[in-house]
C-alpha cells in the first residue's frame, strides 16, 4: 500500500483548484461509485489501506474540503460534496485499520499505545450524544467519543479534532459500522440495509466520523474555522440507506437529559467501577447537577468526588 500513500500526497500536493484534486483521488486512486443503495464502494483491496492518524494525508484532503466547500450549503451543494460526505467512511477504515495494528488487549489500550508511539493527547471534550444512539428510553451513555489532535495552532491543514473515535466504555472496544458490514461475492460491501439484523444496527448508527469541518470542543478554533463543522460535519448530504435505517432504529437522546461521563481518562475507570444499579441511580443526579451549575462538565469522576 507504499505506493498507494505515494499516489494520494503526489495528487494532494499538486498545484491547481481544490475541485480537481478531490476528484482524483475519488475516481483515479479509489474508483469511488455509489451503488443502489446510496452506499459508496470503492475498490475492494483499498480497503485494506491503513494510513496513521498522523499522516499528512488527513489534514492536507481536510484543507481541500474546506477551501472547495466555503459556502453554508457546504457538501450538500453538489454531486461531488455528496460523493466526499460517503467517503468520510472510508477515512474512518483506514486510520482503524492502523491504530488495531498496535499491541494491546482492547481498541482502547491499543489507541493509548498509539498516542505514546505518536505523542499525542486525546480530547474526551466533544460531545457524544449522536454515538449513544438506543431503541426506547434512554438511562445513560454506553459510548465516549476520543478526538485526535486534541488542538492546533497550523494557519493551515489543521488537523485538531479530526480524527474521530468511538469507544464502549466497559470493554475498551471501538463502536463501528465497519465491524458490521459484509462483503459479497464480488468482494463489494453489501449495502442493502435487509441485509442486516436489528441489533447490527447499533454500531452503524453510533458509529465514529471523519470530520472535515474543525469541531469546537473545549479549545481553539481560528475565526475562519469556526463554521465549518457545522457546515461540512453536521448538515450532511444524504446517508446511504443502511445509514438512514440505522439512525431511524436508533435515535440520538434528548439534548435535555444527556451529559457526557467521561471528560478524562480518569472517567473511564470511575465509570467502569460502578455497577449498572448505580449508574441508573446516579447519572439522573449527575444530569440535573450539570444543567443547574451551568459550568463546564468535568467528568463524573470530578461529580462523585464533590457529591459522594
Amino acid at each position: 500500500m507504499t505506493i498507494i500513500n505515494q499516489e494520494l500526497q503526489q495528487i494532494i500536493s499538486r498545484p491547481g483548484p481544490p475541485r480537481d484534486r478531490l476528484q482524483q483521488v475519488l475516481r483515479d486512486i479509489f474508483q469511488a461509485r455509489v451503488d443502489d443503495n446510496g452506499f459508496l464502494q470503492i475498490t475492494p483491496r483499498l480497503r485494506q489501506l491503513k494510513l496513521s492518524p498522523v499522516d499528512p494525508f488527513f489534514a492536507a484532503f481536510r484543507q481541500l474540503v474546506i477551501r472547495e466547500y466555503r459556502t453554508n450549503a457546504g457538501l450538500r451543494q453538489d454531486e461531488l460534496g455528496h460523493h466526499l460526505h460517503l467517503f468520510r467512511s472510508y477515512l474512518d477504515l483506514f486510520y482503524l485499520n492502523a491504530i488495531r495494528a498496535f499491541p494491546g488487549v482492547s481498541d482502547y489500550q491499543k489507541l493509548l499505545a498509539s498516542t505514546r508511539t505518536y505523542r499525542l493527547r486525546l480530547d474526551y471534550q466533544t460531545s457524544s450524544r449522536y454515538h449513544n444512539r438506543c431503541p426506547g428510553q434512554f438511562d445513560y451513555p454506553r459510548n465516549m467519543k476520543v478526538q485526535l489532535l486534541r488542538n492546533s495552532w497550523r494557519l493551515t491543514r489543521n488537523p485538531a479534532r479530526m480524527i474521530e473515535l468511538i469507544v464502549n466504555i466497559d470493554t475498551g472496544a471501538f463502536v463501528s459500522e465497519w465491524d458490521q458490514y459484509r462483503v459479497g461475492p464480488t468482494n463489494q460491501v453489501i449495502s442493502a440495509p435487509t441485509a442486516y439484523a436489528p441489533a447490527q444496527l447499533a454500531a452503524i448508527a453510533n458509529t465514529e466520523s471523519f470530520n472535515y469541518g474543525v469541531p469546537h470542543g473545549q479549545y481553539f478554533v481560528y475565526p475562519w474555522l469556526r463554521k465549518t463543522h457545522q457546515c461540512l460535519d453536521v448538515h450532511q448530504p444524504a446517508d446511504s440507506l443502511i445509514r438512514r435505517r440505522a439512525k431511524r432504529a436508533y435515535p440520538a437522546p434528548p439534548a435535555s437529559r444527556f451529559v457526557d461521563v467521561v471528560r478524562g481518562a480518569n472517567d473511564v475507570a470511575v465509570w467502569q467501577s460502578l455497577s449498572p444499579e448505580d449508574r441508573q441511580r446516579l447519572y439522573p443526579e449527575f444530569v440535573d447537577w450539570q444543567h443547574a451549575s451551568h459550568g463546564p462538565n468535568r467528568g463524573i469522576a470530578n461529580f462523585l468526588k464533590y457529591h459522594y
